[in-house]
């Protein structure tokens, strides 16, 4: 692709033109669809769609990618006596290739900050740019053309630094205005919904699932738009995030209580350490937090029904390695039903080196297929992920890993 370079677009309008078309996606979403999707993954989404990989010159990797024979003009060298006529002698032409990384089609943008200098003709092609220098075979002057090549890299080396800038503030303004896209869209459709729901009015279900149309991919990732279920969308309740900080605050007060009295924990099992955190949690919660009660597909540690729902789902573990605490993610996985959105890993360490086993932890938290997003992360702390099940599209479960440290017998 032949293109005098840096000269075709503004970045700042395009780059808005293209969030605001991506925003614009978003609000344009089929009510049902926002309420079942899981919005950590529409937002990974469309940010993905919406985000530029900067280009980056290798400005210092640059060869001669090709040499040939040419015809110069010389009738502007005031050297030669033809100056002033028509004129050409032979010459060699030298064709230049930087290496570069990045979206393809900003080398046609002209960033917020240019030089007035003007640049040669690029050859843009995949993994190089190409530009060419001429000197007449009967006066070759190296120094002279070694000079031109290395202006001209460093011109281009400054046009792609000030419009990584531009990149770079676009990445991440763009970031939080489709989180605040997803936010107001999600809002909407939820009163939307229930003004339907307050009509009393029944809806005649269709005979197929809702189908969706997947949009035109300008990257090659993300595949396809976040996987939602087929049935039509129905409120369902859940576990207010302060009341969610709230239950992890009483279970971290107990590391307070195991440092002040490790003789009365360093005998006990998973299951006299579990009582322990049952009676803090019962009186927060009149009672309502049992042990070994039977949820979904298994039995789970510490389960807090309120209204005969349950609102948040603990599973206690000593660690004993990677391999474990894997087999403790997948019990919990596996006791979860669509009821279930809050819920906890406490593990147990006895050795002593916690922030070798929190790093392994985390490890293991993002290396799971159903990993989405890391909330928070604490290496000398707590950590916060959400999860989203294949065998459940669209709901998002709020996992917390809490270590504490237990004094052995």
């Amino acid at each position: 692709m032949q293109i005098h370079p840096f000269h075709d677009g503004d970045s700042y309008a395009t780059f808005q033109n293209l969030r605001e078309r991506t925003v614009g996606e978003i609000d344009s979403l089929e009510n049902d669809y926002a309420l079942k999707a899981s919005p950590t993954e529409l937002e990974q989404f469309y940010v993905a769609k919406v985000s530029i990989t900067p280009l980056t010159l290798d400005a210092s990797g640059y060869y001669i990618d090709n040499q040939k024979g040419t015809q110069i003009d010389i009738s502007n060298d005031f050297r030669r006596a033809t100056f002033g006529r028509n004129a050409s002698v032979k010459g060699t032409a030298i064709d230049i290739a930087i290496p570069y990384t990045g979206d393809r089609w900003l080398w046609k943008l002209r960033a917020s900050r240019f030089s007035m200098s003007g640049y040669p003709e690029l050859d843009v092609r995949d993994d190089v740019v190409v530009f060419t220098c001429t000197f007449p075979d009967d006066a070759p002057d190296p120094d002279r053309l070694k000079g031109e090549i290395e202006r001209t890299v460093e011109s281009l080396r400054n046009a792609v630094s000030y419009l990584a800038e531009d990149v770079s503030n676009h990445n991440r303004d763009s970031a939080q205005a489709i989180r605040e896209a997803i936010r107001r869209k999600i809002q909407k459709a939820q009163s939307a919904t229930n003004a339907v729901v307050r009509l009393g009015i029944p809806i005649r279900q269709r005979s197929e699932p809702e189908t969706y149309t997947i949009p035109t991919r300008r990257r090659p990732t993300p595949v396809q738009r976040p996987a939602v279920p087929t049935e039509k969308f129905a409120p369902e309740p859940s576990l207010d995030e302060r009341e969610f900080e709230h239950i992890l605050g009483v279970l971290k007060s107990m590391s307070l209580l195991m440092e002040r009295s490790p003789a009365s924990f360093a005998s006990l099992d998973e299951e006299g350490i579990r009582t322990h955190f049952l009676l803090q949690l019962n009186g927060h919660y009149e009672g309502s937090a049992t042990g070994e009660t039977f949820n979904a597909s298994g039995k789970t540690d510490i389960l807090i029904r309120i209204e005969n729902r349950n609102a948040f789902i603990a599973e206690c573990k000593f660690w004993r390695g990677p391999k474990s605490f894997e087999d403790a993610i997948e019990q919990l996985l596996g006791y979860l039903s669509w009821r279930d959105s809050k819920c906890a890993l406490l593990v147990f360490n006895q050795t002593k080196d916690s922030t070798a086993v929190r790093a392994k932890m985390h490890d293991c938290m993002v290396g799971r297929p159903e990993f989405r997003k890391t909330v928070s992360h604490d290496p000398a702390g707590d950590a916060k992920y959400v999860f989203v099940k294949a065998s459940d599209p669209g709901r998002e479960l709020q996992i917390c890993t809490m270590l504490f440290d237990v004094p052995s017998a």
